[in-house]
């Protein structure tokens, strides 16, 4: 069976430097005209930025893909630009933001879980979570199941339900942040 994943009109820019900014000592998201950056403080110091543009506006080639990323949030201050200023010629990962919606997510002994199941876009910043409960409710599932069939059976029927849930919540996340301002900001509230 072949799924082609669906685009939601969003490429997604996705870097680490080494370096924080100040001020940025927890989630940062800041909203643009028809884009947004993110930044999270990660590990040995070092911040995890996110920021997507309407599709369209191009990854580039590795060598220009610095230049393009700061250009286009240039117009984003304060953490942001000391973000793109600790970029120091790393080139950040784009690519369209897609999500998957697959009818059945095991076929004999192999089940998918997290994003190979369920992939949607991350603007709740739900697939580490959702992959979480996957390993907890498949345990279960496993525990209390006399075969891998009824496992597999039980635990798609448990997180359907949470998955078909969350996915509109990320799809609305996703389709807000690109709205223009006033509307935006106006749904948002």
């Amino acid at each position: 069976m072949s799924v082609t994943p669906r685009r939601i009109g969003t490429t997604g820019w996705r870097s680490v430097v080494d370096g924080r900014p100040p001020g940025v000592e927890h989630l940062v998201l800041l909203l643009g005209e028809g884009c947004f950056f993110g930044l999270v403080p990660v590990g040995a110091g070092r911040t995890y930025g996110f920021a997507g543009t309407a599709t369209g506006a191009g990854g580039g080639t590795a060598h220009e893909r610095p230049n393009l990323f700061r250009d286009r949030f240039a117009a984003f201050d304060g953490p942001v630009s000391d973000y793109l200023t600790l970029l120091d010629g790393t080139a950040p990962h784009a690519a369209p933001i897609e999500d998957l919606e697959l009818d059945g997510w095991h076929l004999g002994k192999v089940l998918l879980v997290g994003d190979a199941a369920h992939a949607m876009p991350p603007h709740a910043g739900q697939g580490g979570s959702l992959a979480a409960e996957d390993a907890l409710v498949l345990a279960e599932e496993l525990d209390r199941a006399g075969t891998l069939p009824a496992a597999f059976a039980r635990f798609t029927v448990r997180r359907r339900l949470r998955v078909e849930w969350v996915r509109p919540q990320t799809r609305a996340a996703a389709a807000a942040w690109m709205l223009p301002p006033l509307q935006r900001d106006a749904v948002l509230r």
